[in-house]
């Protein structure tokens, strides 16, 4: 059980520590060891430091992402505060949200290209961790820059690029990594080469691995066969001064057998069956940086194009059943820099168009429609704005301002042979502002509207959402729930304020030494918010001969009025030498303003804490994470309560050579084999396990 005080000693940590959980790395020529110097976050459309960006940002960097070999995005991405993964230790169930807004309220970017794919539980993204150098965080309402599904904020997954691998003089080089970890007996490897040229450069990634059941903290085993292959290559060419073309293809294939609902143990009879799934993901970009020297033009194009689909088919019975999603889209975006006034201004115009168009398969339907997967496309049209001033401050007062506003238009249209067109457009707007008196405080404010339309799956929701025994006949009678579809939902409204502030020192306890520490609060009023409500209801009949007809009720979505939701973060990060301090503290609570439900993917408070210590003579690093949570008790069904965990990670790295890139890494996670569930999960998360990575790469 986690208690108030170990919060209390975990807030007087993040006053010791500060902020972004990871930071770009320079070396110290005086130790030897990498020190952080300024993060800069790019995902809010313009470059600007984390820490004088008037919100919450925050990255992992590719050194976090080597030291501590995460194999899911659960792993990846617990550090970050606000953000949730939930759906039980299985990749294919794992579902995210951010300050209480579900998967559908995140965009989620991959070197830009928007990821749509959304399942209740087959997982939404699928990329291997081992192809990524960095995660960017954006928390809060950003639909004036990103439109539909920002109201929660923006995660963008970012790969390697060869300038990220190579340095100095440096024009080639290959990395390979093999690694084993106990806990599910994974084996993976993989491989990488790349080459930089004067107008050419390319790199090509794989990513092999294979494990099988999961052992969990409770003791037992949840089943789990996974197979998976991922793939990257990317070609590059600056064609001009100022002028750069990129060209990508991210790929990911796995094999599984695990039961339909990744998230949980397989059932009886109909319940959950046990299914061999079949996950193919592609995403072909091309991009475009264009900024020649002396001239207006800077402009960056994004094109995408892309396809994700699971097949399964059910080992017992045969049945076959499929969903697939294919989506392309184009973003353009035209900055201009100048000074107005007093101030620098940065003024970044665009405009956006994507569509999706989701299939589904049930081979047990005569006509092939699969229950909960309906065929429709969605198409949305944006143009957005955004004003970065820095200056002065006025009225004669010390330091500088930040100011950030920002609007977008949007225009969405979904439909489907199943029910009525649904469309709509929406103008967002946001403000920012940060004042900084000193180069030490700064506190900012932010203002933000988002919406969200409604997906496809809300719209025309059909079909049999579960089956389940009859309450008086018993299997083999089964009787179902069904999905009834809402063509009429009206999209969802945000408004958004938050307050902060930050502190960033240097030379506060050592010479040398940075410390960060940003914090802010936050409140959310919601309008229309989209409900899946269940009503699990039986009739009369199923409990009076011949009990027939019977049914479980029925699954809609529907708006609910007014919604609020409110929360805070903090975060802290602090380097000195070899040690880096790193914690994250955060909580949301939501409720239906009507009723006084809780409302939302709520979460108990959680602290995370992150320490490490690299020796620089035998190029040794010792690291432990810390995840601490409080009791979820933000729930009217007790059958969602959870206790309170804590839960401790150990890591480490060695280079034997310090002219030869190979490196021996492992972890012990899960120390004490804590058996712990999140929200939303049906079953408990993985045990103690210990893993081992070898890594070696060379450069020419």
């Amino acid at each position: 059980m986690f208690h108030i005080s170990t919060f209390a000693g975990g807030v007087s940590l993040l006053a010791m520590v500060m902020a972004a959980p990871a930071l770009a790395q320079t070396t110290d020529e005086g130790t030897g060891v990498e020190s952080p110097e300024v993060l800069i976050i790019t995902a809010t459309r313009t470059e600007i430091p984390a820490f004088d960006y008037p919100g919450m940002a925050s990255a992992i960097d590719a050194e976090t992402i080597a030291l501590t070999a995460p194999a899911s995005l659960d792993e990846l991405l617990q550090e970050l505060p606000g953000v949730d993964v939930a759906g039980g230790p299985r990749r294919t169930g794992q579902t995210l949200s951010m300050r209480g807004l579900s998967r559908e309220n995140v965009t989620l970017l991959l070197d830009g290209a928007r990821q749509n794919f959304n399942s209740a539980h087959d997982g939404v993204v699928y990329v291997d961790p081992m192809i990524l150098s960095g995660v960017e965080a954006v928390r809060g309402p950003a639909s004036a820059l990103y439109g539909s599904g920002a109201a929660g904020g923006v995660i963008a997954l970012r790969t390697a690029d060869p300038d990220d691998l190579l340095s100095g003089g440096e024009t080639f080089g290959i990395g390979a990594v093999a690694g084993h970890r106990t806990v599910d007996g994974e084996v993976r490897a993989g491989l990488t080469a790349y080459r930089r040229g004067e107008v050419f450069d390319m790199l090509g990634h794989v990513t092999r691995r294979e494990s099988g059941d999961i052992s969990l903290g409770s003791g037992n085993d949840l089943p789990a066969d996974d197979e998976s292959l991922a793939g990257l290559i990317k070609l590059g060419a600056d064609l001009a001064p100022g002028v750069r073309g990129e060209l990508s293809w991210q790929a990911f294939r796995s094999d599984v057998t695990e039961p339909n609902n990744g998230q949980g143990n397989a059932g009886v009879g109909g319940l959950n069956p046990l299914v061999e799934k079949d996950v193919t993901s592609d995403t072909f970009q091309l991009n475009a940086d264009i900024a020649p020297a002396g001239s207006l033009l800077d402009m960056q194009i994004v094109a995408h194009t892309g396809q994700q689909g699971v097949h399964e088919r059910e080992t017992a019975s045969g049945r076959i059943i499929d969903r697939q999603l294919d989506s392309w889209g184009l973003r353009v975006d035209q900055r201009f820099a100048f000074t107005l006034g007093g101030f620098d201004a940065g003024l970044t115009v665009g405009g956006e168009m994507y569509e999706d168009k989701q299939t589904g398969f049930d081979s047990d339907d005569p006509t092939g429609t699969r229950g909960g997967v309906p065929d429709a496309q969605s198409t949305f049209t944006g143009l957005f704005t955004q004003l970065e001033l820095t200056g002065a401050a006025p009225f004669g007062l010390p330091g500088e301002i930040v100011l950030l506003p920002g609007i977008r238009w949007d225009s969405f249209e979904s439909a489907s042979v199943l029910a009525a067109d649904n469309s709509d457009d929406q103008v967002s707007g946001r403000f920012g502002a940060s004042y900084a008196p000193n180069e030490t405080f700064r506190v900012f404010a932010n203002w933000a509207q988002a919406f969200r339309a409604p997906s496809a799956n809300e719209l025309y929701l059909d079909g049999t959402h579960f089956s389940l025994p009859h309450p008086v006949l018993g299997a083999p009678v089964f009787i179902t729930n069904e999905f009834i579809a809402n063509p009429n939902l009206r999209p969802e409204s945000t408004e958004t304020i938050e307050a902060g502030f930050g502190l960033s020192l240097r030379d506060s306890v050592r010479p040398g030494d940075r410390l960060e520490f940003k914090a802010s609060v936050y409140e959310t009023q919601a309008e229309d918010l989209i409900n899946l409500s269940v009503n699990f209801a039986f009739p009369g009949t199923c409990f009076a001969p011949p009990f027939l007809p019977c049914n479980a009720g029925t699954t809609n979505s529907a708006n609910i009025a007014a919604a609020t939701l409110t929360g805070y973060e903090a975060q802290a990060h602090y380097t000195s030498g070899g040690l880096e301090l790193s914690a994250a503290l955060s909580d949301v609570d939501g409720e239906d303003d009507a009723t006084g439900d809780p409302l939302g993917s709520l979460t108990p408070i959680r602290l995370f804490v992150d320490g490490r210590y690299t020796f620089a003579a035998p190029r040794l690093t010792f690291g432990v994470r810390a995840e601490f949570a409080g009791d979820f008790d933000k729930t009217n069904d007790p059958a969602l309560e959870r206790e309170g965990y804590t839960v401790v990670d150990l890591y480490g790295r060695w280079r034997p050579f310090a002219d030869r890139g190979l490196a021996v890494s492992t972890g012990v996670d899960n120390v004490f084999d804590t058996d712990y569930s999140r929200t939303v999960a049906g079953a408990s998360e993985a045990g103690r396990g210990l893993r081992v990575d070898l890594s070696w790469s060379q450069n020419w």
